[in-house]
């Protein structure tokens, strides 16, 4: 999963990069022009320690979450189309928005206003979104002038874009039309999904009002969750008791994330690896098989499947096996988050 975060100037967006990929400080770009960092941090899973105990494979790997953090970007939103120019422009590979707001007084900006943040950005995106949409009306309109070829469908769905628009509605809210394969190479910004992460001062708990819609929120103490990522386990635990956290930003991000993004993941062991794989939720068996290898999507015959849960249970495949809690499902099953999977393929 790859995500992008992104915030006005002086929100904290970058202290909640450092504090999910525990990395510190801000990098400086050559030139002065903003650069895109990114981070990869292993999801940490409690099923992938237990097999890799059971299996004691040559090798654990752990499923991965990307994060993206525009360093050097201007210190104000006053150059608006700039920084949307930016975000277009290195976000596109992104398949969702973390969207940091500030709500922490600043000797600058004064008492924070998490809700107007929030509201800027997303009327940033509705601008940025519709101009693109109009802009490629128009050359639609003069490409059937000149009697090139029909363009019906993808007119038919710009259109529709600019209608929900021009309402000041986000095309995410259209979820036919953000995932309409026609669009998908616009990257509008505003289809797609986002996380909000309010970035509160140190002693502060608390969800500020905001308008959220059908969104989600949480709360992230972005400056105490980065000095905590630079201390050891120990110490961090501690910590993380003394000021009430009971789980890292890390751990709460990256579950929300899933959730956003409807992602699951499936797991394969052996004696050379355990592994951890990230998936679209109830993705077809045989789909799943080519995110390990295209020759087990090519050769598919089979997969072995039980479900993490009774596999724990149990203690063992041998015992898994002989309740009858190991299955053999065909191409088409749609696999569940916790399966662990062995593929029967033949190439």
């Amino acid at each position: 999963m790859k995500l992008g975060i992104i915030g006005l100037g002086r929100s904290g967006k970058t202290t909640v990069f450092n504090a999910l990929t525990q990395r510190t400080g801000e990098s400086v770009p050559p030139g002065g022009h903003a650069v895109p960092v990114l981070g990869t941090v292993s999801v940490p899973d409690a099923r992938v320690d237990w097999l890799s105990g059971l299996y004691r494979p040559k090798k654990t790997t752990y499923a991965q979450v990307t994060y993206m953090d525009l360093q050097g970007t201007p210190g104000s939103m006053e150059d608006k189309k700039e920084y949307m120019s930016l975000l277009l422009t290195h976000m596109r590979p992104m398949e969702a928005f973390l969207v940091v707001v500030r709500n922490f007084p600043d000797p600058t900006l004064g008492a924070p206003d998490a809700a107007r943040e929030l509201r800027e950005i997303e009327e940033e995106f509705l601008l940025a979104d519709l101009a693109t949409v109009e802009k490629r009306l128009e050359r639609i309109a003069a490409e059937l002038k000149k009697g090139r070829k029909d363009a019906s469908r993808e007119k038919e769905l710009l259109e529709a874009c600019g209608e929900v628009l021009n309402r000041e509605r986000p095309l995410r809210s259209r979820q036919d039309l953000a995932d309409a394969p026609e669009l998908r190479g616009f990257t509008f910004l505003s289809a797609k999904p986002r996380l909000v992460i309010v970035n509160n001062p140190d002693e502060e708990e608390a969800l500020p009002p905001l308008p959220l819609g059908e969104e989600e929120a949480l709360v992230v103490r972005g400056k105490l969750e980065m000095e905590m990522a630079q201390l050891s386990d120990e110490e961090a635990a501690g910590f993380r008791e003394e000021f009430g956290i009971r789980e890292t930003a890390l751990h709460r991000v990256i579950e929300r994330s899933y959730r956003l993004l409807r992602r699951v993941t499936f797991l394969t062991v052996g004696e050379d690896e355990v592994r951890a794989w990230t998936i679209p939720d109830r993705l077809p068996a045989v789909e799943a098989a080519g995110v390990v290898h295209s020759d087990i999507q090519r050769g598919f015959i089979r997969a072995e499947v039980v479900a993490y849960r009774d596999l724990h249970r149990c203690g063992d495949y041998a015992a898994a096996r002989k309740q009858g809690l190991v299955r053999l499902e065909g191409k088409t099953y749609p696999v569940e988050d916790g399966d662990v999977i062995y593929f029967r393929f033949n190439v």
